[in-house]
């Protein structure tokens, strides 16, 4: 942190308003020590001498000088003195993250072992590793969309919730990604944050009008991780079988990556498809960290306003001063 005196200033100016009312009560505490004893004006002259002592002791003025510099500190202090200025994490806010995992049936294909679902759990908990800065929240969504996680600095809450996510919890099937992404912008706009980004992971192949329904705003950029295979496969029932369509049709579970990328790359984001390497995460994650770079130094404007309040270091002296009004006698003649 750099010292720099000309920025001296106060963060609750109005504070030093106090000192107004405070030279009153110095004023009056000093005239009524003055008047204390003057027998001289309510005795006669020639009566003094049977009243007043030889030796007058006198009264001391250490407990108004002390409980007179304790007021001067405390009003400086709850004015706030500062002139230093500390770094403020503002990326983290462009660094937030919202991962949106889709949990329709199609994600129980079994394209990609063990099936689609358990792989992208698993591309998760990864990328939840990799997150060094910004906050993470997590949605599901199928028929509609559910919080898992709220935004959080805290990526072991999200991590602990995976396990647990599966088709079958969803209350209502289907694939509205369209509110998924709405859902998504409500938890930023909830947190007070302006911009984040969006990763999801998804087969759906209707993303484009999904996108057009989201209308979602240019500050929330989209990023989709594509899960499965062009060739697809069946999808599993947990009752066992296949899901079949209205024919009776096996439903064959396609991944249309060209429909995904495009969908990402005019949403202000980008696509990759799922890997067996680690390939995948890698890439969002330096994604998301560079973007988190450049937010960073677009808003260094901010750090101005953040000023370390130094009123808390009078609160040494303003106890020591105090301490003395405890004392038998110091605070008012007895």
């Amino acid at each position: 942190m750099d010292i720099t005196l000309s920025e001296f200033h106060f963060i609750r100016p109005y504070w030093l308003l106090a000192f107004l009312p405070l030279l009153v009560f110095v004023f009056l505490s000093v005239k009524n020590k003055l008047q204390q004893g003057s027998w001289q004006a309510v005795c006669d002259a020639e009566l003094l001498p049977y009243v007043l002592q030889e030796k007058q002791s006198p009264q001391s003025r250490v407990p108004l000088i002390t409980n007179s510099l304790a007021a001067i500190l405390t009003i400086i202090a709850l004015a706030g003195p500062t002139w230093q200025r500390i770094p403020t994490p503002v990326f983290r806010n462009a660094a937030a993250l919202v991962i949106v995992l889709d949990l329709s049936r199609s994600m129980d294909a079994g394209d990609i072992k063990p099936s689609r679902l358990i792989r992208a759990r698993y591309k998760i908990a990864d990328l939840l590793q990799n997150r060094k800065d910004g906050q993470t929240a997590l949605v599901v969504y199928a028929a509609s969309a559910f919080t898992v996680t709220p935004l959080t600095d805290d990526t072991r809450t999200i991590n602990s919730q995976l396990s647990a996510l599966s088709s079958d919890i969803m209350p209502a099937q289907g694939s509205n990604t369209a509110v998924a992404l709405q859902h998504a912008v409500q938890l930023f706009k909830n947190a007070g944050l302006q911009q984040g980004q969006i990763l999801l992971i998804s087969d759906d192949n209707k993303i484009a009008q999904a996108i057009d329904q989201a209308d979602l705003p240019s500050a929330f950029q989209l990023s989709i991780l594509g899960v499965g295979t062009a060739e697809g496969a069946p999808i599993k029932l947990a009752q066992g079988g296949f899901l079949k369509d209205n024919k009776g049709n096996i439903v064959l579970a396609k991944l249309n990556s060209r429909a995904l990328r495009q969908a990402a790359q005019e949403s202000g984001g980008i696509y990759q498809q799922i890997t067996d390497t680690d390939a995948d995460i890698q890439r969002l994650s330096h994604y998301f960290d560079q973007k988190a770079k450049r937010n960073e130094a677009q808003h260094n404007d901010l750090l101005l306003e953040n000023w370390v309040e130094a009123g808390v270091w009078l609160l040494l002296p303003i106890l020591l001063l105090s301490a003395l009004s405890f004392r038998r006698g110091l605070l008012a003649d007895r």
